[in-house]
Parts: C-alpha cells; structure tokens; sequence
C-alpha cells in the first residue's frame, strides 16, 4: 500500500516541493540555460508532472499531456516522499533499477547536491498539512 492515498496528495507534497524548487535561487542559477524540463512519472498511486525550470512552474496531471521534457524521472511516489526527506540515496536508487532517469541526465543530476536544502522544507510542508504519518524516521 502506498504512502499517498492518491494522486492529489502526491501533487499537493511532492509538486509543491518541486513548485518550491523552481523558484529558489540555486536551483535556477543551477539551471540557467539549460533549458531543464523534467517529466516526473511516479507510480502507486500513478502521477505525473512536469518541473519546468526555465518557467518556474510545475503542472500536473491531465494538463502535462503533449508537454516537452528534457528529462524524463520514474519512480514509486514512496520513493520521491523517502527523497525529499534525505532518506533515498539517489544514485544506489537508479542503480538499483528503482528510480529511472532518462534524456538529459547529467544536467539533471547536477541538481543533486542542491536537493539537500529542501528536505526540511517537505518535512515542514508535511507537518504544516498535518502529515507526520508520511514522515520517516
């Protein structure tokens, strides 16, 4: 059974920390020129998004159809909920064939290390919603 109990919740966390990272500073000099477009596609429950850097927004669900990306991101939504709280080690992760990233990677990954300063944000935004069930210890 999943973390999220369906995809609006997945849109509400982990869109809303992707809506927070597309307009923090580091992330868009990071991305500056780059023209970074990402299509997160997550599963149980099914989700998908679209993180456009050079636009700073993030759309979701039924309206990502048709849209470009440059990088395309599989993964559980359990997985993306263990990420943003520092609880998945991303590169053993896609090593391990549990998250996929295809186009564009090496700019993608570059976005790493600035994902870090997040975490406390999503834990926050889960605690503000009154989320701590979705919290790992």
């Amino acid at each position: 059974m999943s973390t999220f109990a369906n995809a609006d919740e997945v849109y509400t966390y982990i869109g809303g920390i992707f809506d927070r990272a597309t307009k923090e500073k580091t992330f868009i000099d990071a991305t500056a020129g780059t023209g970074l477009v990402i299509k997160l596609i997550q599963t149980d429950p099914d989700a998908v998004m679209i993180i456009d850097f050079p636009g700073q927004k993030v759309t979701t669900g039924d309206a990502t159809e048709g849209m470009a990306s440059t990088v395309q991101l599989r993964m559980s939504s359990d997985n993306s909920n263990k990420f943003w709280q520092g609880k998945l080690n991303f590169t053993l992760a896609m090593a391990q064939r549990k998250v996929k990233l295809d186009g564009k990677r090496s700019v993608a990954l570059k976005l790493l290390p600035l994902t870090g300063g997040l975490f406390d944000v999503y834990k926050q935004l889960l605690k503000e919603n009154g989320r701590e069930d979705l919290l790992i210890d």
